[in-house]
């Protein structure tokens, strides 16, 4: 019979459960922090000059920085 102290029991049961499970809820962390960094773009073009630029929010209205004109987006852009 193998005889363990109440201490080594505790230690292999840490060792067996409790770290690979912090190890799976950090790697589950990291990787949803990772996903919530991701920036999405929307391109432009000003009707007006016809400059191309990028948005960060996707509003319908946004100003040209080149001309200042407003631009709407338009039924088809909206689809895609």
């Amino acid at each position: 019979m193998i005889q363990l102290e109440l201490t080594q029991a505790v230690a292999g049961y840490v060792l067996l459960f409790i770290i690979p499970f912090l190890g799976v809820c950090i790697f589950t962390f990291l990787q949803k922090k990772e996903k919530s960094n991701i920036i999405q773009y929307t391109l432009w073009q000003c009707s007006i000059c016809a400059f191309v630029y990028s948005t960060v929010f996707d509003n319908n209205i946004t100003t040209c920085p080149r001309c200042g004109s407003y631009n709407k987006r338009g039924e088809e852009e909206r689809a895609e």
